[in-house]
């Protein structure tokens, strides 16, 4: 593999031939969705060459990140696919998109869509600093303080524990992290809670946001859990059980996604509903961070080979679910608009690899990954880590 970095601001033409692109777009096409004109110009140079070259692969699909940039879309989507799975192992909070400022028939439309109180309150957009902006509302009076548009969306009690599924390909590796503590649920009198998710689920995020302070009651008044393990009552008196994430469900959650839009580079944010143990899709990122997964650039690799040699599912599988399809349908007729002054070609197919797995139990929960004995250049590491590490937001 020979890596190259691309100029957009240039003819792409000159810069190939091109087996490869992965790219991190997402800054662009917001940005040219807003009419920047040199945004524009490099929407259309990347777009152009994208059409005259189809035999080049895209890591990831342009209309496919447009998708998961849409809270409201990418939710829509979320929905469709568990209606489509039919697994009573995941049940993600229902929600609307509130478009316009809240007037007398706001309620009922929250109650008409299956919202109850507290919700949380999100921007449309789903990357950049304001995406991290978020509010918890818990009566109608906080709804004067919603800011259209934007995205509403049910708590469910999760005991403050977000998991953050990180997918390469057919890889994915599972890290925890702290979330928002329980909340009573019902119409409450409480103020809005204001608050950046930045600030409480980044490994390093202290806040009294996250306190999942507990009840030391005797071992056995304890509840057992459907799985057999113990846990005790939070303070405020909400019982639940203390799941982690099944693998099975992540690995078909993570499928789906890479079958429905074609993606490979993608972040998943699971939690578990304290009542029901069910798993909750509650965001899905576009190319994020990575922060916490060691293996990125070996399970990166490893995915780039399986590309080069046709063998990655999200790129041969062309012909999806007949259902599926139809039901994405309004989803993926979007217009088609990114770009990005820096992405990663790779040139050169002469590359094998072989299939691994492994369990880890500590606070990376899981990690299934390619096993890599790719012939590639010994910088390409190196420039992997120049490159795409500064490219890719911590989401």
């Amino acid at each position: 593999m020979h890596p190259h970095e691309l100029d957009l601001t240039k003819p792409i033409e000159d810069q190939g031939p091109l087996d490869v692109i992965i790219h991190k777009l997402t800054d662009v096409i917001l940005e040219a969705d807003q009419n920047d004109s040199q945004s524009l110009e490099l929407v259309q140079r990347f777009q152009e060459y994208i059409d005259a070259h189809p035999e080049t692969i895209i890591l990831d699909p342009l209309p496919a990140i447009r998708t998961l940039l849409d809270r409201s879309k990418s939710y829509e989507l979320i929905r469709q696919i568990e209606a489509y799975m039919q697994d009573e192992r995941i049940c993600s909070p229902p929600f609307m998109e509130l478009t316009s400022a809240c007037g007398e028939d706001t309620l009922q439309l929250i109650e008409k869509n299956g919202l109850a109180f507290p919700f949380i309150c999100k921007t449309r957009v789903a990357h950049g600093t304001n995406s991290h902006e978020m509010a918890i509302i818990f009566n109608q009076e906080g709804l004067k303080a919603v800011h259209p548009p934007c995205v509403i969306q049910s708590f469910i009690n999760h005991n403050a524990v977000l998991y953050k599924v990180f997918v390469v390909g057919e890889s994915y590796t599972v890290v925890k992290r702290p979330s928002l503590k329980n909340f009573s649920a019902g119409i409450s009198d409480r103020e809005s809670i204001f608050f950046n998710s930045h600030n409480v689920s980044k490994p390093e995020s202290s806040s009294v946001l996250t306190a999942a302070e507990v009840c030391l009651v005797p071992r056995a008044s304890m509840t057992v859990s459907p799985s057999g393990f113990p846990y005790r009552a939070p303070l405020d008196k909400i019982e639940g059980v203390f799941e982690r994430p099944n693998d099975d469900v992540i690995r078909e959650i993570s499928k789906a996604l890479r079958q429905a839009l074609g993606v490979s580079l993608f972040g998943i944010d699971i939690i578990i509903n304290n009542q029901t143990g069910q798993h909750a899709v509650i965001d899905i990122n576009a190319f994020p961070g990575y922060e916490g997964v060691s293996e990125f650039f070996t399970d990166l690799l490893n995915h780039i080979a399986a590309v080069l040699q046709g063998q990655a599912p999200e790129v041969t599988q062309l012909n999806r679910s007949k259902l599926l399809a139809e039901q994405t349908s309004g989803i993926m007729d979007e217009r088609i608009c990114c770009a990005s002054t820096g992405c990663l070609s790779v040139m050169g197919k002469d590359s094998s690899w072989i299939v691994e797995s492994e369990t880890n139990s500590s606070v990376k929960l899981q990690h299934q990954r390619l096993g890599c004995n790719s012939a590639v250049s010994p910088s390409f590491q190196q420039h992997c880590v120049a490159t795409l590490a500064t490219k890719a937001s911590s989401q």
